[in-house]
């Protein structure tokens, strides 16, 4: 809620501070928000900050996979901005964020810098808006899962056997490429979803048969991120206000070209995280998607629940 400055960056501290002694001496106290209509000044006082810091460390600290859905009540809540945010909401939830939040952080500004630096290797705005054209082309993740998806989705049904769906997958990528590598490559993928699918309709992010039963498409996966990072580059100033939340819209606006309900998007998001990183070991990387997914389908403050996905 705090005001944006251009001179001035939001940063964390640990609280209370070390005691700090002023010029003539005296221990220094803090100034929380300075300049800022909520701005409190705490004067040093030594039994208060030893009470405090005891506390600080008695407080029960949040583990990396306490998923927790956040609102900002002051936030959009309906309407293209609040889609889009909402098609966000597995990495905003897995983070303890708010979900409809395009303020100056995601986290704080050093974090928000150190996230694109150590795992989108993007430190300028040139690094950002590549890597968000990638997204919301749906070409950061592999080529193979989304070739194979879209092949099955041509055909009548959507569900075929393994076999027919594998030939002409391979058929279909010996069309665009005479790499020997794509081939297997796109073979192997269709046996990696099926498993994939199978798992998620026992833990019920598919239905047991019929409709909603299969994933649609996999872009899901990167429309998701591309809000996050649209944010994560607002917050490092690498991105304005107002290019940042076009391109959450259009993330929104791109998801649902693709896919009808909020249960189809996540089944795909979820599809497109762990084909990139889980490798079938159904880890950390595949319950720190079907937590987030568990939570928002189940929340009563979801925005998945008072928000339609197509309208």
């Amino acid at each position: 809620m705090l005001p944006r400055h251009d001179d001035l960056v939001l940063c964390r501290i640990p609280f209370p501070i070390e005691e700090t002694e002023a010029d003539d001496g005296s221990y220094a106290g803090v100034y929380v928000n300075p300049g800022s209509p909520c701005s409190v000044h705490v004067p040093f006082d030594a039994a208060r900050f030893r009470a405090w810091r005891a506390l600080m460390h008695r407080a029960e600290r949040r583990g990396h996979d306490d998923d927790e859905l956040v609102t900002m009540f002051t936030g959009p809540q309906a309407g293209p901005l609040a889609h889009g945010l909402a098609c966000g909401t597995h990495l905003a939830v897995h983070n303890r964020v708010p979900w409809n939040e395009v303020g100056p952080v995601y986290h704080d500004y050093e974090q928000d810098v150190e996230v694109l630096r150590e795992s989108w290797d993007v430190t300028d705005r040139r690094g950002w808006l590549e890597q968000l054209t990638y997204l919301l082309r749906g070409e950061n993740s592999p080529r193979h899962p989304e070739l194979a998806l879209r092949v099955r989705r041509a055909l009548p049904g959507g569900r075929v056997d393994p076999e027919r769906w594998r030939e002409l997958a391979v058929a279909e990528v010996r069309r665009i490429s005479d790499d020997a590598r794509d081939a297997a490559a796109v073979r192997d993928v269709v046996g990696r979803i099926l498993r994939y699918e199978s798992r998620f309709r026992a833990d019920g992010l598919l239905a047991a048969d019929g409709p909603g039963s299969v994933v649609v498409s996999a872009l899901a996966y990167d429309y998701g991120r591309a809000v996050n990072f649209a944010r994560w580059g607002l917050g490092a100033r690498f991105a304005g206000q107002r290019e940042t939340e076009d391109a959450v819209v259009r993330a929104g606006e791109l998801a649902r070209e693709v896919y009808g309900s909020w249960a189809e998007f996540s089944a795909g998001y979820v599809l497109g995280r762990v084909l990139r990183f889980d490798d079938e070991s159904f880890g950390h990387m595949y319950g720190s998607a079907v937590r987030p997914h568990e939570i928002l389908t189940t929340h009563p403050e979801s925005p998945w629940r008072s928000m339609p996905f197509r309208t």
